[in-house]
């Protein structure tokens, strides 16, 4: 599915596309119905964009402004971000009871999940940050919660940006590192984008040539 939000400030734009109560699943079902009756199996997205939100709610780990945003994003309280956690688990429970058979977790591009994970975007000083052990403590979080929530029979999924092409973002062996961590965490299937939407590197699909990342998957020899 495209984007949905576990809450309202991670939301993509002024109106919500989100998952978070028994009306927003009720509204799915007839969605999930559909791709089962002709055989097929369906996953929803839940993505919290972060800095990339276009309206006023905008937060992010810290208040840095993304080149591709005119808003600058609120700066997350220690206290917020267990919530925000609970939030992805609870839309994973909402997603499961509209049908889906799983979630893909948006942990790519730029959005608020490597938004904690990069130090970019990440300048906090406390648990949440620094090491790159406290910066994967978010997305693992998540996962861990998510699984708790839906159980060993349900999907989940995780994106990663296989290569982040900014500067500042997580090199080869850390991006290594993050996939075998999302893996433990309960993660069963690995998805892969390419760079943040604000890399000045062309990665929408009809604006790069065919084979253009074909490397990425040794990019541990090429870091960001």
């Amino acid at each position: 599915t495209g984007a949905f939000a576990p809450n309202r400030a991670g939301r993509l734009q002024q109106e919500p596309n989100t998952m978070m109560s028994a009306e927003d699943a009720a509204r799915h079902r007839p969605i999930t119905r559909a791709v089962h009756e002709a055989g097929g199996r369906i996953l929803l997205q839940v993505l919290h964009s972060g800095r990339y939100g276009y309206h006023r709610e905008i937060v992010a780990p810290s208040p840095i402004r993304s080149a591709i945003n005119p808003g600058t994003p609120r700066e997350l309280a220690p206290a917020e971000i267990p919530t925000i956690i609970a939030d992805f688990a609870r839309a994973a429970g909402l997603a499961r009871e509209a049908g889906y058979d799983g979630v893909e977790i948006m942990g790519s591009e730029g959005y608020l999940i490597t938004q904690f994970l990069t130090p970019r975007t990440n300048r906090r000083e406390d648990e949440w940050g620094g090491t790159l052990a406290n910066r994967m403590r978010f997305p693992l979080e998540i996962l861990r919660q998510v699984r708790a929530m839906v159980g060993r029979d349900f999907v989940v999924m995780f994106r990663i940006s296989a290569i982040d092409l900014v500067e500042d973002g997580l090199t080869g062996d850390e991006i290594v590192t993050l996939a075998q961590a999302v893996e433990a965490a309960g993660a069963d299937i690995i998805n892969t984008g390419i760079g943040w939407h604000e890399a000045r590197i062309p990665t929408i699909a009809a604006a790069v040539p065919p084979a253009a990342f074909a490397w990425t998957p040794s990019s541990a020899e090429h870091p960001s």
